[in-house]
């Protein structure tokens, strides 16, 4: 073996480097599938069960939630619940202010819920956050023209069974539960929805 200079490197650990740079990038990309694929169950199982997920309260009477009214209500008025929004079609978004998709579902809520108010469309935002602060925080960068309330002890979820969000679930006028969808919910498929709830 011949002498090697300070700043050469064998060629075996040339090879070796090569290999864990390889290494490295197979373990980065598997990694990324499987967060896509984990990213994406939640919205497979909604498609496969045509748009409603099964659960205790997917269908029947909705159950009377009561929150922390923080945007958008009537002045003064500093809770809301369920019940008093009935007669009207009731869109509920259970979303979080650190859920990247609740923050591209927001937009699309804003809009439809703009386009339908004069129809008694109520959008209803509930936010599943532990903190009311974090709340008020992210309304006051985001503007939403839709009632946003805050569940603080996470009992309008569980009521609901929202175990991802978002998680937006439609009822209609007489309170019944039409349907429940997971994950980012387009603009054409709130209206879908809407349209089977009339």
């Amino acid at each position: 073996m011949g002498t090697l200079l300070p700043f050469q490197r064998p060629s075996s650990v040339r090879a070796r480097t090569a290999l864990s740079s390889r290494e490295s990038v197979q373990l980065f990309v598997q990694c990324a599938a499987i967060v896509a694929a984990l990213a994406i169950v939640p919205r497979l199982v909604a498609k496969a069960s045509g748009g409603d997920v099964s659960g205790a309260t997917s269908t029947g009477a909705a159950p009377n939630v009561h929150a922390a009214l923080l945007a958008n209500g009537p002045d003064g008025q500093r809770s809301i619940d369920l019940a008093s929004l009935r007669g009207r079609v009731v869109v509920l978004d259970f979303w979080a202010t650190w859920c990247g998709p609740c923050n591209v579902t927001s937009p699309i809520l804003d809009a439809f819920a703009k386009a339908h108010a004069a129809e008694g469309v109520t959008v209803l935002g509930i936010s599943q956050d532990t903190d009311q602060d974090d709340v008020r925080s992210w309304l006051s960068h985001h503007q939403v023209s839709y009632l946003v309330a805050h569940d603080s002890d996470g009992t309008a979820g569980r009521a609901f069974s929202v175990s991802n969000l978002p998680t937006v679930v439609f009822v209609d006028r007489e309170g019944n539960i039409r349907a429940k969808r997971v994950g980012v919910t387009q603009r054409g498929e709130l209206e879908k929805l809407l349209a089977a709830v009339r």
